[in-house]
């Protein structure tokens, strides 16, 4: 009897966080590519048109990775996959970089020197052996059938998205911002998240958890 299965996604992300650990620049690769599109997904949104014209979503997100890559060997598991764990630091990094030029932008703006200095910023390691692999994912076209699918999603449902799915906020909190109960707000994302599975059924779609 033949007793193989095929693996899960949060197995197979799981497999290449391993290897990348262990230096396989083509599992660099798969996970770069793999998150890539929601990454820039989530900087778009956030950058909206207040910074647009003063930073380039590519360069956050490259600066993400590359921070994050040497990291790789501290990330624990939650419940049993990494791809949340991954998004929770990269986003986390991209946001505090995002507040960052805000308050830089608004100092320019008035003309006015800060009295204390900024929250300290992420440095990238521009050493790292897959930096350039980085560069050149991050800056490719590859990922277009993922962006075409968040780019088909309505306004809202799009910010749901990125704010549950790909930033990992708290339920509570992303009711909060849109002003609806907590079972409104799990009906809305869970509709969403299957219409991007139903599109692009073996993508990271399949790894984001569910409400």
């Amino acid at each position: 009897m033949n007793t193989s299965r095929k693996a899960a996604p949060g197995e197979i992300t799981s497999l290449h966080v391993r290897r990348a650990v262990a230096g396989d620049r083509g599992s660099v690769s798969w996970l770069v590519e793999r998150l890539n599109p929601l990454l820039l997904a989530q900087t778009r949104w956030r950058l909206g048109g207040q910074l647009a014209t003063v930073c380039d979503p590519a360069d956050l997100v490259q600066e993400a990775w590359i921070v994050l890559l040497p990291r790789l060997p501290e990330l624990q598991q939650r419940e049993g996959r990494l791809t949340p764990v991954l998004l929770s630091f990269l986003t986390s990094s991209i946001v505090r970089k995002l507040h960052n030029l805000l308050r830089r932008e608004a100092r320019r703006r008035v003309h006015v020197e800060p009295v204390v200095p900024d929250a300290p910023e992420f440095t990238p390691d521009l050493t790292h052996p897959a930096t350039g692999v980085v560069s050149g994912i991050v800056r490719g076209e590859r990922q277009c059938q993922v962006r075409d699918a968040l780019d088909r999603l309505t306004t809202d449902d799009r910010a749901a998205i990125v704010m549950r799915g790909i930033e990992q906020q708290p339920l509570a909190e992303v009711a909060d911002h849109f002003g609806v109960t907590l079972k409104a707000m799990s009906k809305r994302y869970s509709r969403a998240l299957e219409r991007l599975r139903e599109r692009l059924p073996d993508s990271v779609f399949a790894e984001l958890a569910d409400e």
